[in-house]
């Protein structure tokens, strides 16, 4: 009876809102005693505002981890003939800026044009004060501000897996506006083989006969609800607006996402 009783109760939480208040009390806690002061020589957020975003406190994961996916990016990206070279790219859900603060110099060094831009308003006003480029806030739902067809690069890490299936479309096909044609998009979400080893049991097992799964069906937007969809159908929404150049399976070794890499259509 534990158990039935304790998911009724945390459901009636996300009904009525207080998981809210609840989850952010939580991330705080959990950010403070996960906090490590660490210096890597480029300006470090307090450990709140990592944890806002990534669920630790960590300034040496923040650190370690946001220079290893910026360099999986451009890595990536040059492997399909974009660089950073005069490329105007845009951080979608860029948070306090752990994958920015890698890439955003050198785009602008290169003669590029940056852009972050996410949900959270403190997170955006962060990052404004203490990198380079620009940053705004966008809105759960599109539409950004973004002029049509204005970006060659566009990058999200750990953006679509916290959304329901209409914003993930909502959002494909933002990125599609903005972007030029023959313009890339590389985007991470949680597949089947992600979930296999790091997602929660429910998940698991649902996502064996699911094409989506929600987990935590509350805050859209924020690391409290976690989704997770076959590579199969992120593929098949991606293909409305895309070609789909290469999905890369989630890692099973360590926690590192799929990818897809997508390209806007001539």
């Amino acid at each position: 009876m534990r158990d039935p009783l304790r998911r009724l109760l945390h459901r009636g939480l996300e009904v009525s809102g207080l998981i809210g208040p609840l989850h952010r009390r939580q991330e705080r806690r959990h950010a403070e005693l996960s906090s490590d002061p660490y210096q890597d020589g480029l300006p470090m957020p307090p450990a709140a505002l990592i944890g806002a975003v990534a669920g630790t406190g960590s300034q040496r994961w923040y650190s370690e981890k946001g220079q290893q996916d910026a360099a999986w990016f451009i890595s990536v990206a040059s492997s399909h003939g974009v660089t950073l070279g005069g490329a105007r790219v845009w951080d979608l859900g860029c948070g306090c800026g752990r994958i920015a603060r890698w890439i955003a110099p050198d785009v602008l060094k290169a003669g590029g044009d940056f852009l972050g831009t996410d949900i959270n308003r403190q997170l955006v006003r962060w990052c404004a004060s203490n990198l380079p480029g620009r940053y705004l806030r966008n809105g759960l739902q599109p539409p950004t501000t973004c002029p049509s067809g204005d970006r060659n690069l566009v990058y999200a890490y750990s953006v679509f897996t916290h959304l329901r299936e209409p914003a993930i479309r909502s959002w494909l096909a933002e990125i599609a506006r903005v972007l030029r044609p023959g313009g890339l998009a590389m985007l991470t979400f949680h597949d089947e083989d992600y979930a296999a080893a790091w997602g929660p049991e429910s998940v698991r097992l649902s996502l064996q006969s699911e094409p989506l799964v929600i987990f935590n069906d509350a805050l859209e937007g924020s690391n409290y609800l976690s989704a997770w969809i076959r590579r199969s159908t992120f593929v098949a929404l991606a293909e409305e607006h895309f070609t789909v150049l290469e999905v890369v399976p989630g890692r099973r070794d360590q926690p590192v996402q799929a990818l897809a890499v997508l390209q806007k259509r001539s």
